[in-house]
């Protein structure tokens, strides 16, 4: 049997997907009037503007990496009667918004112009409510008439908008703004961990996702501010953004380099062939330094994405920042390798160098870059610590702290 699904590119269609259920075969093909005036560009990199029909590889890895992974797809999947294995079923149901401005509909279906806005505000007690229903109910599938959303990660989240603390859902293809995270399951504390390492980035000069918490029913909720949004006459719109598993056409199952998933020299390749600014290669360089000296095991090539202003690529705000090295039961690896080492115990100053020549880029520029942070990191998340702790006490502060301490030992001259 053969379906397709009409895709767009903020408010332009530009093609369709198509799959074949004998064979489990998938393809995309630009449509023609696109082609002839692409007014957004390419879908992808890896999906360049051209009449030729994209192979089921190409095709499957692009739009795979709009959805969540198997395990949340698993959960997903009851609530949609879909199998975690049903890829195209669920961009049917879930496409209307992916990350960026990639949304896949239903031929039948027209989507909402991005300045026709459909929200509604949610009580606290709805709130509480729905956020307190995605342990069973994931992305809050089929929990409202018009509300379609995709969100890859593993961790349950609800994607909205927050305007003056309350949660407003967006719907019928209405742009989300923030992306909101109950406490992470066996992991009270990580709501206040991932919001200081969001804001330490951003305060020793690290671009990262504006991060805040909320109270609702006498509980924390971390909430992000998404990236892939720009606001225009007062409204928020939707910016094109690719994450690396993308660019590279990588299956997302395979996100983590030991699986077989993209490298850090990989991701410099890709940005290099897209003729990436300097700026933005070294800001990579500066983002795995900095998930480093905080522990963060999970800083995959799902968690780094490019994003478009104009047609042009840069890399985006980073995100998804945890400290996942003060939980003993976590991973105690880098999720790709520096320099040949990915234990956090073993890393050094030379693996730091080591790296950069594997790179093409110059090791007294990387190890510079790599100090300055180093100077800056320590007494910054020490100031930041004791601000956050006024709001939001934890224990979780002193623990990314020694975290800190030790990795910045490892790696200073």
């Amino acid at each position: 049997m053969h379906e397709s699904l009409k895709v767009y590119l903020k408010d332009s269609f530009v093609g369709w997907l198509s799959h074949e259920t004998v064979g489990d075969e998938y393809s995309f093909e630009y449509d023609k009037a696109y082609l002839a005036s692409p007014v957004e560009g390419a879908l992808s990199f890896a999906l360049p503007l051209t009449g030729e029909k994209f192979d089921s590889p190409h095709t499957f890895n692009f739009f795979s990496n709009l959805l969540p992974p198997r395990i949340v797809r698993q959960r997903l999947g009851s609530s949609l009667h879909l199998s975690q294995r049903n890829v195209f079923g669920f961009l049917k149901a879930i496409g209307g918004e992916c990350a960026g401005a990639v949304s896949v509909y239903p031929p039948w279906v027209k989507p909402t112009p991005q300045d026709v806005e459909h929200t509604r505000v949610l009580s606290e007690e709805e709130a509480v409510r729905i956020l307190k229903s995605l342990k069973r109910r994931p992305l809050y599938a089929a929990g409202e008439d018009g509300y379609r959303y995709s969100g890859a990660g593993a961790q349950d989240k609800l994607i909205a908008r927050v305007e003056d603390g309350k949660i407003v859902l967006p719907l019928y293809g209405t742009p989300s703004t923030h992306i909101i995270k109950p406490p992470a399951d066996g992991f009270g504390d990580s709501v206040v961990n991932e919001c200081f390492c969001q804001r330490l980035a951003s305060e020793v000069g690290i671009p990262a996702s504006r991060a805040e918490i909320i109270t609702l029913g006498g509980e924390w909720y971390y909430v992000s501010e998404r990236y892939d949004r720009e606001i225009v006459s007062g409204k928020p719109r939707r910016l094109h953004q690719e994450d690396f598993c993308q660019l590279l056409s990588i299956d997302p199952e395979v996100k983590y380099e030991a699986d077989g998933g993209p490298s850090i020299a990989d991701c410099m390749s890709v940005m290099r062939r897209m003729r990436m600014t300097a700026t933005s290669q070294l800001a990579f360089i500066d983002s795995i330094a900095f998930n480093y000296l905080i522990g963060n095991a999970d800083a995959h090539a799902k968690n780094f994405s490019v994003v478009y202003h104009g047609g042009k690529a840069a890399l985006a705000p980073l995100y998804d920042l945890v400290s996942t090295a003060v939980y003993p039961e976590l991973s105690k690896e880098m999720a790709m390798n520096v320099g040949g080492e990915m234990r956090f115990s073993a890393i050094t100053r030379a693996n730091f160098s080591r790296m950069a020549n594997v790179c093409g880029v110059s090791p007294k520029l990387v190890l510079s870059r790599l100090d300055a942070l180093c100077l800056r990191i320590t007494a910054t998340a020490e100031r930041l610590a004791e601000e956050c702790a006024a709001s939001w006490p934890s224990g979780v502060y002193g623990k990314v702290l020694e975290t800190v301490r030790t990795h910045v030992a490892q790696v200073s001259s």
